[in-house]
């Protein structure tokens, strides 16, 4: 196990931890977070960076319980918020990631990134008319985020909105058309209410729609 120094506070230990994930080194981090909580008091951050090693090692569940544990000391912590509901997606519990990502944004507003998690999760939840509100807010903050600008197609298309849909497509195919491969697919599907055989025809009329 990697050791602090013995009269290490647990914020040293935690700044050592940190060290270990930038030089590539999250099982050392993790050790060292396990030691912290083991000698010291609970810490949020100790707790969030345990989250955060436990979900990128697999283990949703135990990342799950370490952030709702910092959450307990540390409530309104917008990005342990988003942990907390990145494991709870991971975990398939969209409804809790919606409301950790529903408390984010409000507390974050201006958190682009949490607006889009947010949509992500209402989309797992089939809740287009509020998955749409989130990728909206995305585009105010990022107009230029084109996965955005697709995903709302999506919802858009799904709430029967075609046209909508087609001009959000188009936008994002403007700004990445390696997008391409998913608006196609999204306007390919069943429920499209149109139906596209030839993919050239289909870039002309995203290029010509405005």
């Amino acid at each position: 196990m990697p050791m602090a120094p013995a009269a290490a506070t647990v914020e040293d230990v935690l700044q050592l931890a940190i060290r270990h994930v930038n030089a590539g080194q999250p099982e050392r981090a993790r050790l060292l977070c396990e030691h912290a909580l083991a000698a010291h008091p609970p810490h949020a951050g100790v707790l969030q960076l345990l989250a955060l090693l436990t979900l990128q090692h697999g283990d949703a569940a135990q990342a799950r319980q370490h952030a709702q544990a910092s959450l307990g000391l540390r409530p309104d912590h917008p990005p342990t918020l988003m942990l907390g509901a990145e494991a709870a997606r991971a975990a398939g519990d969209a409804k809790d990631a919606a409301r950790l990502l529903e408390r984010a944004a409000a507390l974050a507003p201006d958190h682009a990134d949490a607006w889009f998690q947010l949509a992500l999760a209402r989309q797992d939840l089939h809740q287009a008319a509020a998955a749409a509100e989130a990728l909206q807010a995305v585009l105010r903050l990022a107009p230029e985020r084109a996965e955005a600008h697709v995903n709302l197609g999506i919802v858009l298309q799904e709430l029967g909105l075609t046209d909508d849909a087609m001009r959000a497509y188009a936008r994002a195919y403007r700004l990445r058309e390696d997008s391409f491969g998913r608006i196609a697919h999204a306007l390919c599907a069943p429920s499209a209410g149109r139906l596209w055989l030839d993919l050239d025809e289909l870039r002309a009329a995203l290029r010509a729609t405005t």
